[in-house]
């Protein structure tokens, strides 16, 4: 009898620790966040580009966009992007970015709030696309 409890306790141990071992795992990548809007890195940012033949439209909410900017993105900056969304096509996809997380995570939350979907972030933002290698305007 105390054998059985025993093997029953180890059973139960090894499948806490299975299920858990789930759970310390990183999110995957363009997963959802709290906003509703998906984070994407440079590289799944660029392959939506060119698998969206022509849908995505890619929004850079900084003030420095004659700086550099994604190719094809158009420029709302974020103080702007309320009085903006009434204007654009909810129908299509939407790539978001600024010079800073707080800017971009807010405009992509802003855009799924007004029923946008799928909105896309880029993690790490311009910088994360130049460090990647990709072109730039």
């Amino acid at each position: 009898m105390v054998f059985l409890f025993r093997v029953s306790g180890v059973f139960l141990i090894l499948a806490i620790a299975v299920i858990c071992a789930g759970c310390l795992q990183p999110a995957p990548s363009g997963s959802k966040v709290a906003g509703g809007y998906s984070d994407v890195t440079a590289q799944e940012a660029r392959s939506l580009k060119h698998a969206s033949e022509g849908k995505l439209i890619i929004i850079d909410l900084s003030s420095s966009y004659n700086d550099g900017h994604l190719p094809m993105a158009i420029n709302i900056p974020l103080e702007t992007l309320d009085a903006k969304i009434p204007t654009l096509d909810k129908s299509r996809p939407y790539l978001v970015y600024g010079n800073t997380d707080d800017a971009s995570s807010a405009g992509a939350t802003k855009l799924v709030n007004a029923g946008f979907s799928p909105v896309y972030r880029l993690k790490g933002n311009y910088a994360s696309w130049v460090a990647a290698g990709y072109p730039a305007e």
